[in-house]
């Protein structure tokens, strides 16, 4: 699908795998065998409960500086719509977060990872949308949006801020999905 261009080059360079190279199922599976990620949570879908899957990986770190945890977590989310109806979907939130530790340097060393990848990466996308969150006159964190024309629901953010239980530093990829028959796919509000 060509309007998943944008997202190749980003999925290549910071995911070890990702479920739009494979069906959904084998991008679990090859989770569950890599041999460098550690599940630390892993909740299938029930007739209650949304799936979840969370680890870290070890020996793989795709961020351009020194980090104490690299965490990967796989949610099933629902969205709602901003039609008419207010439609509710379910989709799929991953996120690749490069978590460091607490302090100034650490703190620059996110700020300059995400502003680097909206400068190599941003104008791949047909627009963005920034929003940044102030605390006391400082920014504590910023979230880039990314829009592939002509879908509505950004696929991709980037951001940056503080953990607010352990006060560590990190920069989150989040990727939003569909599944359609066991494929990812980009999200398609009702009527298109």
């Amino acid at each position: 699908m060509k309007a998943q261009n944008p997202l190749q080059p980003v999925l290549k360079n910071y995911f070890r795998t990702h479920p739009f190279n494979m069906l959904f199922s084998s991008f679990i599976a090859s989770l569950q065998q890599d041999p460098w990620f550690t599940i630390e949570n892993y909740n299938r879908r029930t007739d209650s409960t949304f799936f979840f899957l969370s680890g870290t990986y070890k020996n793989f770190n795709p961020f351009h500086y020194q980090t104490a945890e690299v965490r990967l977590i796989i949610s099933e989310s629902e969205l709602e719509y901003s039609d008419s109806l207010k439609t509710v979907d379910t989709v799929i939130i991953i996120q690749m977060m490069g978590i460091t530790d607490t302090g100034v340097v650490k703190k620059k060393q996110v700020i300059k990872e995400f502003q680097r990848f909206h400068n190599n990466h941003g104008e791949r996308f047909w627009k963005n949308d920034y929003k940044n969150v102030d605390l006391h006159g400082e920014t504590i964190a910023e979230v880039f949006n990314y829009f592939i024309y002509p879908f509505s629901v950004s696929p991709f953010a980037i951001a940056w801020g503080r953990l607010p239980d352990t006060y560590q530093y990190t920069f989150t990829i989040t990727l939003r999905c569909k599944i359609k028959e066991n494929a990812a796919d980009l999200i398609i509000p009702p009527g298109n």
